[in-house]
């Protein structure tokens, strides 16, 4: 899986994972970068925040429910610290106010969890961009991480189209042209998959029976994360969300 790390004028989006450090060291050398801001602390958008801190010497933001997560070293499954490898502790300071300004632009701070509890979006209205994280990645996901919550990721869609945007920028597909269609795509497919589980926990079917008869295959990914990715998840999470509306 690629990640990609973008620079708004002297602010830098992300710090990319722990395992890229040489690359990315690379990069901060030859650009002036004088401020980080993190969509969310997982690893993949953090792991050369310690050495930002330690050697540059800048200010990193995250949204106030990340700082916490941040100052404590990871401890992550096998597959991911292989992948990605441990983060150090960091020290970020909580975003405040609505918007981050730079020379040429202003962006709306969006609070957007499902996929992290301190997720967030980056939004240009007047030049019609939106830096997504990790909200997009795929229109039609199959499987969901045993932390996230579909029906949480539907409402951050929700919250994160009612902007005007065409353009976005994927920490992990770049820069997609006209990347709102692709946005709408995803909150369409997902709607649609909470009906179906909703539908069919109402007839009185398990979960396991769900997962079944909607995702009746799985991946090599979920074999290697050891399930923690799993349309069981998927499943999981929208009944949850049910028995928590009652």
């Amino acid at each position: 899986m690629k990640v990609y790390l973008f620079q708004i004028d002297d602010i830098l989006i992300d710090t990319g994972p722990c395992s890229q450090g040489k690359e990315v060291r690379s990069i901060l050398k030859e650009h002036p970068i004088k401020r980080v801001v993190h969509t969310h602390h997982h690893e993949d958008h953090t792991g050369n925040s310690p050495w930002v801190e330690n050697h540059l010497k800048i200010p990193q933001w995250i949204h106030p429910l990340g700082v916490k997560l941040c100052e404590e070293s990871t401890k992550l499954p096998f597959y991911r610290a292989a992948i990605w490898n441990n983060r150090k502790a960091f020290h970020p300071l909580a975003l405040e106010g609505p918007y981050i300004e730079t020379t040429s632009h202003r962006l709306k701070v969006v609070h957007t969890p499902g996929h992290a509890e301190d997720h967030i979006v980056l939004m240009d209205e007047k030049n019609g961009l939106c830096f997504t994280g990790d909200l997009y990645l795929h229109h039609h996901p199959t499987s969901n991480f045993s932390f996230e919550s579909v029906p949480e990721i539907i409402r951050s869609l929700d919250k994160t189209l009612a902007h005007r945007f065409q353009d976005i920028y994927c920490s992990h597909r770049g820069y997609i042209e006209d990347g709102r269609k692709l946005l709408e795509q995803k909150r369409e497919y997902l709607l649609r998959l909470q009906e179906k589980v909703t539908t069919r926990f109402q007839e009185g079917k398990s979960i396991r029976r769900i997962r079944k008869e909607l995702f009746p295959k799985n991946k090599m990914f979920q074999y290697a994360s050891f399930f923690e990715n799993s349309p069981i998840h998927t499943v999981k999470s929208i009944i949850t969300d049910v028995n928590e509306k009652g």
